[in-house]
């Protein structure tokens, strides 16, 4: 006789297939989720990471800006002292200019001529006296122009006199200080 199966085989193997593709399913939502979860914490690691690397920048970019802040106060500190130490070497160097430029015209004036008044207004020297002659002006204003620290003499007025006997001329000249001597005596001074 013959087996005959009377049960519905059909709708089980359908049951069956479902409960499959349903487990199959879970499963691979499952695993799925599973590797959401796992790239997350990946890009999370990542991202602390890279934080954590940008606060550890921002803390040095921090740092070195201080410095670079106290570089400039250094480099300004030091413009201020070379300033100053530049201004005390002028002082130091200038501080002889008067005896030299009245050693230097004990040198430039000639017999026969007589100062009366010598008045320095910055680079310029007013000198106001009698000569005997305008031959002695001319050779004072000869011996200026040699001269290592007066320059450029400018005969302003020369006017006859007549005093006791007499005849002189009374004379007013301008005359530059020489400031070029006075940067070699710098260079010679910083050379010794």
């Amino acid at each position: 006789m013959a087996n005959i199966n009377l049960l519905p085989w059909r709708e089980e193997a359908r049951e069956k297939q479902k409960r499959d593709f349903i487990g199959v399913l879970a499963l691979v939502f499952l695993v799925t989720c599973l590797i959401v979860f796992i790239t997350l914490s990946f890009i999370e690691v990542v991202t602390d990471e890279q934080r954590a690397r940008n606060a550890y920048l921002q803390s040095e970019i921090s740092f070195l800006d201080s410095q670079i802040a106290e570089i400039t106060k250094i480099k300004q500190r030091k413009k201020d002292i070379e300033r100053r130490t530049k201004i005390i070497l002028d002082l130091q160097q200038s501080r002889n200019l008067p005896t030299h430029v009245l050693d230097e015209l004990v040198r430039v004036v000639p017999p026969g001529i007589y100062l009366s008044s010598i008045e320095k207004k910055g680079s310029l020297l007013w000198i106001e006296g009698r000569s005997e002659s305008n031959n002695n002006v001319a050779n004072m204003m000869r011996k200026v122009k040699t001269s290592h620290y007066l320059n450029d003499p400018s005969m302003q007025s020369i006017v006859s006199h007549n005093e006791n006997l007499r005849q002189l001329q009374k004379f007013r000249l301008r005359v530059t200080i020489f400031d070029d001597q006075l940067q070699n005596d710098k260079t010679l001074g910083g050379q010794k």
